[in-house]
């Protein structure tokens, strides 16, 4: 929990059996306060914009008392660094690849569920990517792409109106 803001001390330590439970099981660590405005499940993947803090734990898995915030916390965001940083021709997704994956990853929702709407997207790992292609028959420096792919491993929001809001994780 290094990224987070300033320590403070609140007043008392918290006796809910849930956040005590977890201190246990993390000594020497810390227990991280979910925001259920952005995730119904914190057993899932949860966003970093979805935790308000955490609470840090001493050796033996007490509460000690501190409290760090996380100054990214708000409204959870698309996260495309992962698939824009590394240096890869993807200009077969046009000149903004982040907008394509994501219109793509809609499109395929909403075939499932015409109502569907993607709150937010992130890629999580570093794409895996296939560009294949052969020379050009006049002019041997020039290669031509014969076919592109990428594997990009992401975690979603998506929100429809019969089923409500799913964190759905893919590839």
């Amino acid at each position: 929990m290094g990224r987070f803001g300033s320590r403070s001390r609140r007043k008392g330590i918290p006796k809910e059996p849930a956040l005590l439970a977890a201190a246990a099981e993390n000594p020497g660590g810390s227990v991280a306060e979910i925001d259920p405005t952005y995730i119904d499940d914190p057993n899932g993947y949860v966003p970093p914009e979805a935790i308000r803090g955490a609470w840090l734990v001493d050796s033996s898995g007490k509460l000690t008392g501190e409290y760090q915030e996380n100054p990214r916390h708000g409204v959870p965001q698309d996260d495309f660094s992962k698939l824009t940083d590394p240096d890869h021709w993807l200009g077969w997704l046009g000149d903004d690849p982040a907008i394509a994956v994501r219109k793509g990853i809609e499109e395929s929702l909403r075939a499932q569920v015409a109502d569907a709407v993607v709150e937010w997207v992130k890629i999580l790992e570093t794409p895996r990517f296939l560009t294949g292609g052969r020379r050009h028959s006049e002019d041997e420096q020039v290669m031509l792409v014969t076919r592109a792919a990428l594997a990009a491993p992401f975690a979603l929001s998506v929100r429809t109106t019969q089923h409500g809001r799913s964190i759905l994780l893919g590839v």
